[in-house]
Protein backbone atom coordinates (compact mmCIF):
# COMPACT_ATOMS: atom_id res chain seq x y z
CA UNK A 1 0.00 0.00 0.00
CA UNK A 2 2.75 2.19 1.19
CA UNK A 3 4.45 1.93 -2.39
CA UNK A 4 1.09 2.78 -4.36
CA UNK A 5 0.70 6.36 -2.22
CA UNK A 6 4.63 6.73 -2.82
CA UNK A 7 3.63 6.22 -6.72
CA UNK A 8 0.71 8.71 -6.66
CA UNK A 9 2.78 11.05 -4.64
CA UNK A 10 5.06 11.13 -7.01
CA UNK A 11 3.47 11.17 -10.31
CA UNK A 12 0.83 14.19 -8.53
CA UNK A 13 4.23 16.33 -8.03
CA UNK A 14 5.40 15.96 -11.33
CA UNK A 15 2.41 16.69 -12.87
CA UNK A 16 2.20 19.72 -10.82
CA UNK A 17 3.64 22.95 -12.40
CA UNK A 18 5.85 25.01 -10.93
CA UNK A 19 4.85 28.21 -9.64
CA UNK A 20 6.76 31.74 -11.21
CA UNK A 21 6.88 35.16 -9.95
CA UNK A 22 4.70 37.68 -11.98
CA UNK A 23 6.45 40.50 -13.73
CA UNK A 24 4.60 43.43 -14.48
CA UNK A 25 5.55 45.59 -17.21
CA UNK A 26 4.24 49.11 -17.03
CA UNK A 27 6.95 51.66 -18.64
CA UNK A 28 7.13 54.68 -16.39
CA UNK A 29 10.60 56.65 -17.29
CA UNK A 30 11.38 60.16 -16.65
CA UNK A 31 10.42 61.50 -19.72
CA UNK A 32 6.93 60.00 -19.02
CA UNK A 33 4.48 62.64 -19.95
CA UNK A 34 1.95 62.98 -17.10
CA UNK A 35 -1.57 64.76 -17.25
CA UNK A 36 -4.57 64.58 -14.75
CA UNK A 37 -3.00 65.32 -11.47
CA UNK A 38 -4.85 65.60 -8.32
CA UNK A 39 -4.31 65.60 -4.69
CA UNK A 40 -6.74 65.50 -1.91
CA UNK A 41 -6.06 64.65 1.54
CA UNK A 42 -2.69 62.71 1.76
CA UNK A 43 -3.21 60.53 -1.44
CA UNK A 44 -2.35 61.97 -5.47
CA UNK A 45 -3.51 60.44 -8.70
CA UNK A 46 -2.34 61.26 -12.19
CA UNK A 47 -2.49 59.40 -15.69
CA UNK A 48 1.25 58.84 -17.36
CA UNK A 49 1.25 57.38 -20.75
CA UNK A 50 -2.06 55.86 -20.57
CA UNK A 51 -1.21 54.20 -16.52
CA UNK A 52 -3.00 55.31 -13.69
CA UNK A 53 -0.44 56.43 -11.40
CA UNK A 54 -1.20 56.84 -7.63
CA UNK A 55 0.27 57.55 -4.23
CA UNK A 56 0.59 59.39 -1.04
CA UNK A 57 2.37 62.77 0.72
CA UNK A 58 3.96 62.64 4.07
CA UNK A 59 5.24 65.67 6.19
CA UNK A 60 7.93 64.69 8.35
CA UNK A 61 10.65 66.27 10.14
CA UNK A 62 13.46 64.52 7.93
CA UNK A 63 14.44 67.31 5.43
CA UNK A 64 15.99 65.55 1.95
CA UNK A 65 19.49 66.58 0.80
CA UNK A 66 17.76 68.30 -1.92
CA UNK A 67 14.45 67.58 -4.64
CA UNK A 68 14.16 64.21 -5.44
CA UNK A 69 16.20 62.63 -3.11
CA UNK A 70 14.87 58.96 -1.75
CA UNK A 71 14.51 57.49 1.67
CA UNK A 72 13.13 53.93 2.67
CA UNK A 73 11.31 55.17 6.04
CA UNK A 74 10.69 58.68 6.91
CA UNK A 75 10.17 59.91 10.64
CA UNK A 76 8.09 62.66 12.77
CA UNK A 77 7.88 64.71 15.00
CA UNK A 78 5.45 65.04 18.02
CA UNK A 79 5.25 68.65 17.28
CA UNK A 80 3.23 68.87 14.24
CA UNK A 81 4.63 72.24 13.88
CA UNK A 82 8.28 70.21 13.00
CA UNK A 83 7.19 68.12 10.35
CA UNK A 84 7.37 70.70 7.51
CA UNK A 85 9.77 68.33 4.87
CA UNK A 86 6.78 67.13 2.18
CA UNK A 87 7.63 63.31 0.68
CA UNK A 88 5.61 60.97 -1.44
CA UNK A 89 5.46 57.80 -2.69
CA UNK A 90 3.92 56.01 -5.45
CA UNK A 91 1.08 52.55 -4.55
CA UNK A 92 0.14 52.08 -7.58
CA UNK A 93 0.92 50.51 -10.23
CA UNK A 94 4.09 49.67 -8.33
CA UNK A 95 5.84 50.88 -4.52
CA UNK A 96 8.50 53.47 -4.71
CA UNK A 97 10.81 55.00 -2.02
CA UNK A 98 9.86 58.27 -0.57
CA UNK A 99 10.78 61.17 -2.76
CA UNK A 100 11.54 64.24 -1.22
CA UNK A 101 9.67 67.55 -2.56
CA UNK A 102 10.83 69.79 -0.35
CA UNK A 103 9.73 72.45 2.83
CA UNK A 104 5.79 73.27 2.51
CA UNK A 105 5.90 76.88 3.71
CA UNK A 106 2.57 78.46 4.71
CA UNK A 107 1.74 81.69 6.48
CA UNK A 108 -0.22 79.65 9.29
CA UNK A 109 2.05 76.41 10.47
CA UNK A 110 3.73 73.11 8.90
CA UNK A 111 -0.17 71.50 10.31
CA UNK A 112 -1.99 74.04 7.77
CA UNK A 113 0.37 73.74 4.72
CA UNK A 114 0.78 69.77 5.26
CA UNK A 115 -2.30 69.46 3.67
CA UNK A 116 -1.33 71.15 0.16
CA UNK A 117 1.65 68.11 0.32
CA UNK A 118 -0.55 65.99 -2.06
CA UNK A 119 -1.16 68.68 -4.22
CA UNK A 120 2.52 70.02 -4.35
CA UNK A 121 3.60 66.07 -4.96
CA UNK A 122 1.60 65.17 -7.93
CA UNK A 123 2.20 69.04 -9.62
CA UNK A 124 6.00 68.77 -9.22
CA UNK A 125 5.86 64.95 -10.92
CA UNK A 126 4.34 66.48 -13.87
CA UNK A 127 6.58 69.32 -14.52
CA UNK A 128 9.67 67.98 -13.13
CA UNK A 129 11.78 65.26 -14.61
CA UNK A 130 14.22 64.82 -11.73
CA UNK A 131 11.51 63.74 -9.52
CA UNK A 132 9.95 61.82 -11.74
CA UNK A 133 12.92 59.43 -12.26
CA UNK A 134 13.38 59.28 -8.49
CA UNK A 135 10.00 58.29 -8.27
CA UNK A 136 9.85 55.40 -11.36
CA UNK A 137 13.53 53.98 -9.90
CA UNK A 138 14.13 51.05 -7.77
CA UNK A 139 10.46 50.18 -7.50
CA UNK A 140 8.87 46.70 -5.70
CA UNK A 141 5.19 45.09 -5.39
Amino acid sequence: MKKYLLIAGLLCAATIPPAFAVTKCVKLTSSTTCSNVSGKGSDWSMTCNGVSVSGVSFCSNQKGEDLGATATSLSMASSIDSNEYCWCRMISPAVSQWVYFGVINGPVSAAMTCSSCSNYCASIIRANETTRSALFSNLSD
